[in-house]
């Protein structure tokens, strides 16, 4: 029985970032000799069992074998025979081909020491094209670090995949589960100009990036993305992709009454949180609402931040701001600084909780909706001076 550390976090190691999950594979066990030392299995394709200490995932060396389409469409063998290098070949690109002895000694039977010396993401082997997701994978790897290049024969594997078909059988939630980390990453607008290249966007994303030629669009935002606040929520960036179609300069507004209808299947496919859906949704309806806010009348500045819900959930002006900033950055539109209309919000926020409102003889809902509004309006009226 011999156990290396494999996959990420031997290839972080030799990138000097810092290692967040270990993953380690055992050669020459089976499930019940790791149940006897205490392991707790976890697997269930395949076996898999947790450290009983650290909690760290031990997986048994594997083979694998296309039998049906999409993610799941494989068929495991584990035995005590199979060999380090057949479990590494099975592996997707080769800088995740990588295995640690417990002594610190390297195996790379597929060079992916010298590809990430070199920058390059390239396959392991041909078997590459049987997984899907592995385009994702692969796009995701190259927001590692700017300088990281997809090999050609790569590429080319990856377009005949995409061409396929297959990448619609992934679940949504492992698109956007992929799509999101590489948004996350250092070099998003690469991860972006990855998926658009070899045509994987717009399946995954359907109608999104039907035209080629716009794939300038998605880099220009991922370049936008790197400077987003830490506080951004995830799902944000997804719902900054989904508003290209509006801040793209080149778009008419026939392209976006087009768009409109996929947007709102997209919406749905890809399972976005309430909160998400009202983000994006306040957006579209209140932009200008927001860059011409300090100069619309009282009673128009209170609607907008009721439909906004401010009063209930304020954080979602933030986000919303800190969204529109980045598309304008993107689309090189004048970019109104938000400084202003910030400080009137925070003013008025402050003005509203030491407000003291009398409901005690209110008889009904509606007037006490009504007294409540006409006392914030006078807030506003007040500050706005």
């Amino acid at each position: 029985m011999k156990i290396y550390l494999v996959g990420g976090a031997v290839r972080d190691k030799i990138l000097g970032i810092p290692v967040n999950d270990k993953d380690y594979l055992v050669v020459g066990s089976t499930p019940e000799e790791m149940v006897k030392l205490g392991y707790k299995p976890i697997g269930k394709d395949f076996p898999v069992f947790l450290h009983p200490k650290t909690k760290d995932e031990y997986a048994l060396a594997r083979t694998e074998r296309k039998i049906g389409k999409g993610y799941h469409g494989f068929k495991f063998y584990t035995s005590p025979g199979v060999t380090l290098e057949e479990d590494l070949r099975r592996r997707d690109i080769t800088i995740n081909a990588i295995a640690e002895d417990g002594d610190g000694n390297i195996y790379d039977p597929f060079n992916g020491n010298d590809d990430i010396q070199n920058k390059v993401i390239r396959h392991v082997s041909d078997a590459f094209i049987e997984d899907p997701l592995r385009i994702l994978r692969v796009a995701r790897f190259t927001a590692l670090d700017v300088q990281f290049k997809v090999h050609p024969e790569t590429l080319a594997l990856m377009k005949k995949m995409v061409s396929s078909g297959e990448l619609k059988s992934l679940s949504v939630e492992r698109v956007v589960a992929e799509v999101t980390k590489g948004l996350e990453g250092q070099s998003p607008d690469i991860m972006l100009r990855c998926l658009c290249e070899c045509g994987a966007l717009n399946e995954v994303f359907p109608g999104l990036n039907p035209d080629p030629d716009q794939s300038q669009d998605f880099i220009s935002l991922g370049l936008a993305m790197k400077e987003a606040p830490n506080s951004m929520v995830v799902e944000s960036k997804i719902i900054m992709l989904l508003l290209v179609p509006y801040f793209a300069q080149h778009h008419l507004p026939e392209a976006q009454k087009a768009w409109i209808k996929q947007e709102e299947y997209l919406i749905r496919y890809l399972k976005l949180s309430s909160l998400s859906r009202k983000i994006f949704k306040n957006i579209k309806d209140e932009e200008l609402n927001l860059k011409n806010f300090l100069n619309l009348r009282a009673e128009d500045k209170l609607d907008c931040l009721y439909r906004l819900d401010f009063f209930r959930r304020p954080n979602i002006i933030s986000e919303i701001l800190n969204i529109l900033l980045l598309l304008y950055k993107a689309f090189e539109i004048m970019t109104p600084t938000y400084e202003n209309l910030n400080k009137f919000l925070a003013l008025f926020s402050n003005e509203i909780n030491q407000l003291k409102i009398e409901l005690d003889i209110l008889q009904s809902g509606e007037e006490i909706k009504n007294v409540v509004y006409q006392e914030r309006l006078s807030v506003i009226k007040k500050i706005s001076r």
